[in-house]
């Protein structure tokens, strides 16, 4: 059994899969503690409602309609029940499946390869956190993570999410790192601005900016949620 927060149908509000509609299985409990977190009810790993893999077979069951793409893991930081996660696609091995994650937990991920399909990885910046030294750990075990998936040739995409106040010289800096430990170039980048986007009034130009420091390294898209704009979850 594993606590969930959510499970519920909509439609993909962010990243490059945007509009496919979707079921999703939202995990309480969260390893790290971003300053823009943005379902700060999931960081509690004793939120939510203790679900067998059975009743969340059926629970997801009722919810599948006939423009569903895939089923979304997300948190929270969903690899902390990667056993359970596993576990249930072992019974449910029909659907496509999505992961959201932080990737700060590769050991996790590794267990999890023969069993997603698609993987949205969150890249953090030293702004995201109160202390540099944080960030550096952080930042290594999401590359580690990265360079795992690519290795196992298993569909990934990087999202960052990037405040009105973020420094061209933090992208700078963790596209360098980037570059020098994963060489592959076929990884498209998704700037995210931190909603909502009445955070970016008068600064929405530095977006363009951060689109052409990204984009000297790898491809990049600057796409905002969608979700707060159609008022869905």
């Amino acid at each position: 059994m594993s606590n969930i927060t959510e499970i519920f149908s909509s439609i993909q509000g962010e990243g490059i899969y945007i509009g496919k509609r979707q079921i999703f299985i939202r995990f309480a409990g969260c390893n790290i503690n971003c300053n823009y977190c943005d379902t700060l009810t999931s960081k509690n790993p004793d939120q939510g409602t203790n679900y067998t893999v059975e009743e969340l077979s059926e629970k997801i069951e009722e919810l599948k309609t006939s423009d569903l793409h895939s089923i979304v893991f997300t948190g929270g930081e969903p690899l902390l029940s990667s056993e359970y996660i596993i576990s249930f696609l072992k019974l449910n091995s029909n659907y496509k499946v999505m992961l959201e994650t932080n990737g700060t937990l590769p050991k996790n991920m590794k267990d999890l390869l023969d069993y997603i399909d698609i993987v949205s990885l969150d890249i953090k910046l030293p702004e995201h956190f109160n202390k540099k030294s944080d960030w550096e750990k952080i930042f290594q075990n999401e590359l580690d993570t990265l360079k795992l998936l690519i290795e196992s040739k298993i569909e990934v995409y990087v999202k960052l999410v990037v405040l009105p106040e973020t420094k061209i010289s933090s992208l700078e800096e963790i596209m360098i790192i980037m570059k020098k430990q994963i060489s592959f170039e076929d990884i498209e980048i998704i700037i995210q601005p931190v909603s909502p986007i009445s955070k970016w009034n008068g600064q929405i130009n530095n977006l363009f900016n951060y689109s052409e420091c990204i984009g000297k390294y790898y491809s990049v898209s600057v796409i905002p949620q969608i979700h707060p704009f159609l008022n869905i979850l």
